[in-house]
């Protein structure tokens, strides 16, 4: 267990804060540690009828390259996990869901932020209209099931929260032989 001994947020914007400062650990060694402060992000994984699923591909300058990806967002303040869910699923790729489902809780990177996000699967979807943020580029891309499945195992699928939800559907339309 690791305690804050001192700690303070050196840095606070829109979307995270850094924190630094001076923790103790169990056998009372002192040690520096930085965190950043995230309020959470919500995705999405949208599966239509005919089992193909959708997803958005864009750029993310963090690792400077497109990314194929869920549907996702930051949590905003006042709404549940479920309620951004649906917000970003019909902003992002113009669709309403039917049943939002929660698939997973995951800790993205949990070394160094605080970040929790919910990732859902979204079924029964009506098509709405696209409605994007004005910074957002995005590209949707649908596919079958499968062959989402086979760029996980070709390493093609980067994101986190992407491969989380696709391992999660798979586990519910195949699973595994007892």
């Amino acid at each position: 267990m690791e305690r804050w001994i001192n700690s303070e947020v050196v840095y606070r914007g829109p979307i995270v804060s850094l924190r630094k400062g001076e923790a103790e650990l169990d056998d009372g060694t002192r040690v520096h540690r930085e965190v950043v402060e995230h309020a959470g992000g919500v995705a999405v994984l949208p599966e239509l009828s005919d089992g193909r699923i959708v997803l958005v591909r864009q750029y993310r300058i963090a690792v400077q390259q497109d990314l194929l990806e869920i549907p996702a967002g930051r949590l905003e303040s006042g709404e549940t996990p479920a309620e951004r869910a649906a917000c970003e699923l019909e902003e992002e790729v113009g669709y309403r869901a039917g049943r939002l489902e929660l698939l997973s809780e995951c800790l993205p990177s949990p070394g160094f932020t605080d970040q929790k996000d919910y990732i859902y699967l979204a079924t029964d979807l009506t098509k709405t209209a696209q409605n994007l943020e004005f910074d957002e580029r995005i590209e949707v891309v649908t596919m079958p099931l499968d062959e989402a499945w086979a760029m996980v195992s070709r390493g093609e699928l980067q994101d986190a929260k992407t491969l989380i939800a696709v391992y999660a559907l798979m586990a519910l339309r195949q699973p595994l032989a007892r």
